[in-house]
């Protein structure tokens, strides 16, 4: 089974969660609010992988993303060599830095996955509009009604029903978890690539076609 994860960065916004079997059926489609709630989920279902949406890692040289810190990047570069190399195939990320937005997730994120680590999983990175790109190409965008009804024409056929199949079109947020999850099958199914540094982060997307 592979868990996905839209983590959100902090525990006020619920975080949407996805599993599937190894035929691609979803088991499980739900929001988790809490990080034991997330903790609970991977527990009860004990994945071969967790794939989650959000930064595990920090660029070579740091050790936080606080101003006040004299840590600094190895790289001139901004961010992570993974998201570099998402700029370099013209897919726009947030980059890793002591003045990203969304500080607040990567703490939540690598915290989160030392915790799984701790208990026996893998966890992997992944990035939803990666994803997407590399499967179905530019689409609307996925805040619009034309963009998830877009991209759940597309992926809803790759996924082999199940009891949690939503008969309606999902939220952007289960879209990205339903994505998280299809980019883990498909990483055990060794259909996925890594970009970026082992030592400082991979992030995993489909293999291009």
């Amino acid at each position: 089974m592979i868990l996905g994860i839209d983590l959100t960065a902090t525990e006020r916004r619920p975080s949407a969660c996805a599993v599937l079997d190894a035929a691609a059926r979803v088991l499980d489609l739900r929001l988790c609010q809490t990080d034991n709630d997330l903790l609970a989920l991977a527990e009860e279902y004990r994945p071969e992988v967790v794939a989650i949406d959000a930064p595990l890692s920090l660029p070579a040289g740091l050790h936080c993303l606080e101003a006040t810190c004299p840590c600094q990047p190895t790289s001139p570069h901004k961010g992570r060599q993974c998201e570099q190399a998402l700029a370099r195939l013209g897919i726009g990320c947030y980059f890793t830095t002591k003045r990203s937005l969304i500080k607040a997730m990567v703490y939540r994120g690598m915290a989160l996955q030392a915790e799984l680590r701790q208990r026996g999983l893998v966890v992997i990175e992944i990035y939803p509009f990666a994803t997407k790109v590399r499967l179905f190409g530019r689409l609307p965008g996925k805040a619009t009604l034309a963009g998830r009804e877009a991209l759940w024409v597309r992926l809803r056929p790759l996924l082999a029903g199940g009891l949690a199949l939503p008969d309606d079109l999902p939220s952007h947020d289960l879209l990205d978890a339903l994505l998280a999850a299809y980019t883990g099958l498909l990483y055990v199914r060794a259909q996925a690539e890594a970009l970026g540094d082992p030592a400082e982060g991979l992030l995993w997307l489909p293999i291009a076609q």
